[in-house]
């Protein structure tokens, strides 16, 4: 989903970016957002006739805004750390990505416990545990498949803070995987699936961009990191 959004977003914005007529670029802005906009009746239609697809549409609405809020939100912040630490952009999909997966699997399996059993199975500590510790090796992998395509020297102590953001970013989002499950009775037994994965993937987007942010700053203060690393 991330990569094809990226991708049209990738593609959209160059085409745009490369007209230096304003009434041309201006002209086709509209007619793109016109394009999207006439696309929703028709998938809402072709949704609302999926029974399996039936239910977002009646109630996904409201985890989905919150979920664009909060990513809102995530671009400040990387605009921000874009500007003054340009090296630390491309580390931010990394902590993003699998931090927000590994929530995800968990409020899948919490979800599943629930709509089954009626109850939040709190035996599941164990795969949060287990999920918890996939964080380092996890992330070391992807750290490695970037330093082979685009190797960056950037320093130990910022690798350090890297791993102690995804831990931390991690451990908060599977407390908050019990937490979200446990509120469906209070929104109407609400399937968690529907709010819980969007709101959860967009806090771990949040979490980890500020988190990371907050460490490169930190690091600059104690001289251990510069911008222009």
């Amino acid at each position: 989903g991330d990569s094809i959004t990226l991708g049209i977003l990738s593609i959209v914005g160059s085409i745009l970016f490369h007209i230096s007529d304003k009434d041309t670029k201006t002209g086709l802005c509209s007619a793109v957002i016109a394009v999207f906009v006439c696309t929703i009746p028709p998938l809402l239609i072709y949704s609302w006739h999926n029974r399996y697809a039936r239910p977002a549409v009646l109630q996904g609405w409201v985890p989905i805004l919150l979920a664009m809020l909060i990513s809102s939100g995530v671009g400040i912040i990387m605009g921000r750390v874009a500007e003054k630490y340009p090296t630390v952009v491309a580390f931010l999909p990394i902590i993003n990505g699998i931090g927000g997966n590994l929530a995800a699997i968990q409020a899948s399996r919490l979800s599943t416990s629930f709509n089954l059993f009626g109850k939040t199975d709190f035996s599941e500590y164990k795969t949060s545990l287990f999920l918890l510790l996939l964080t380092v090796p996890g992330h070391a992998v992807f750290l490695l498949v970037k330093a082979l395509i685009d190797p960056t020297h950037i320093g130990a102590p910022f690798y350090f803070a890297f791993f102690c953001s995804a831990l931390l970013q991690v451990a908060i989002l599977l407390g908050m995987c019990y937490v979200l499950v446990m509120l469906s009775p209070t929104l109407g037994n609400m399937d968690p699936d529907l709010y819980s994965i969007p709101l959860l993937t967009a806090l771990g987007d949040f979490l980890g961009t500020a988190f990371l942010s907050l460490s490169v700053v930190i690091l600059n203060s104690a001289g251990l990191f510069s911008p222009g690393d």
